[in-house]
């Protein structure tokens, strides 16, 4: 029972690192600009449009292995309670202040510390993955293919359709600086926290 309430509170640290990022607005990881460039499309919440791109991803899984699992069931519902943190966030807790460009710069590092600080906790703790995580996982399975690779050729994808959506559109650019400092500090400060983590668990049980 510890171990569940401590993975929403761990979700909870994701969802909060983040709207940061969504706020600070000078660029965020692959999988999430392509909800944030959905955002700037249509101008629909970006906690929903993260919803719908994960339920996608969910879909997809579904169709991959041709099995309904409550592992997706799952997935959706950390879907969900990210997409309302997130809205919650962004637009209500923090709609109304505008920020100088140091103070979103700032804003970013620290949402990219929570953030992966908290995808760190989620990975030691094995409860669930996140949607994309998880389809990259089943193709990779389904497939035959190395899940790294998977995912290397999953944020390529997703950074060229990005860029295109963001041309044809008109609109903002969500692959910024902001997706560089991310690129620079997100996978160390997760693998350091899901190292540390892991090795105290293994102790514990121990």
């Amino acid at each position: 029972m510890k171990k569940y309430c401590l993975f929403i509170l761990t979700l909870m640290m994701v969802s909060i690192g983040d709207s940061l990022c969504f706020k600070a607005n000078i660029g965020v990881s692959p999988y999430e600009a392509l909800a944030l460039t959905f955002n700037y499309m249509s101008h629909i919440k970006v906690g929903s449009l993260t919803l719908f791109v994960n339920a996608c991803m969910i879909l997809f899984q579904i169709i991959f292995t041709k099995q309904f699992k409550i592992k997706y069931v799952l997935q959706f519902f950390m879907s969900l309670f990210f997409g309302m943190i997130v809205n919650t966030i962004v637009y209500q807790v923090l709609g109304g202040i505008s920020l100088q460009y140091y103070q979103s710069l700032i804003m970013e590092i620290i949402g990219l510390c929570i953030s992966a600080s908290g995808c760190g906790l989620l990975v030691a703790l094995n409860v669930c993955v996140f949607p994309c995580e998880g389809f990259a996982l089943t193709f990779s399975d389904t497939f035959k293919v190395d899940f790294q690779k998977t995912r290397q050729v999953m944020d390529i994808i997703l950074v060229i359709s990005c860029i295109s959506l963001s041309l044809i559109f008109q609109c903002g650019f969500a692959l910024r600086e902001g997706t560089i400092i991310a690129a620079c500090i997100f996978s160390p400060i997760m693998g350091f926290v899901q190292r540390n983590v892991t090795k105290g668990l293994s102790l514990q049980k121990s």
